[in-house]
């Protein structure tokens, strides 16, 4: 160990037991691993060492379908040039609502939704969630979610291209 890899930086984590458990578990599987903060060293090391590797990631919004348009627009005006929208129908603290058809009443479960997705880089990550907030809120119920989750390939088929260029 080199003079600049020398520990010298207490970090106190506070976590469950399950965590601890989680930690020994996986430590047991490793060959090289005496200690428990030896491990979570490498696994904090790992995960650092991916996202550097990793640096996109797919947003999902499920949106009202009227508000699709404005949020295309916007999504546009950042310069993102891919964009899936399917036509989606859910639920969610909206729990559908109840509807009058020719004098009898019935429940509308599943409400019609749009969900778009976009692969794009770590780096813009928060301009997009914020372009699709403020175009697509209403103040209601049922505006919708965005979710984020790490994109580990992507690869554009024509050409081959992988990774941020294929975004």
């Amino acid at each position: 160990m080199s003079d600049e890899e020398k520990l010298d930086q207490r970090i106190q984590l506070v976590a469950s037991q399950s965590f601890g458990k989680d930690v020994d578990d996986w430590r047991r599987t490793q060959q090289d691993l005496p200690s428990r903060s030896e491990a979570i060293r490498r696994l904090v090391y790992l995960g650092l060492q991916h996202e550097q590797e990793h640096p996109m990631r797919m947003i999902t919004a499920i949106i009202r379908p009227h508000r699709y348009d404005a949020v295309r627009d916007a999504l546009m005006r950042l310069g993102i040039s891919g964009i899936t929208a399917t036509q989606v129908q859910g639920f969610g603290r909206q729990r559908g609502h109840t509807e009058l058809y020719r004098g009898a009443e019935y429940r509308v479960d599943f409400l019609p939704k749009t969900k778009v997705e976009i692969a794009v880089d770590d780096t813009i990550v928060e301009q997009v969630i914020e372009a699709i907030t403020n175009v697509a809120r209403t103040g209601k119920i049922g505006d919708g979610k965005i979710f984020v989750t790490q994109l580990d390939q992507a690869v554009r088929i024509r050409t081959g291209e992988s990774g941020v260029e294929a975004g």
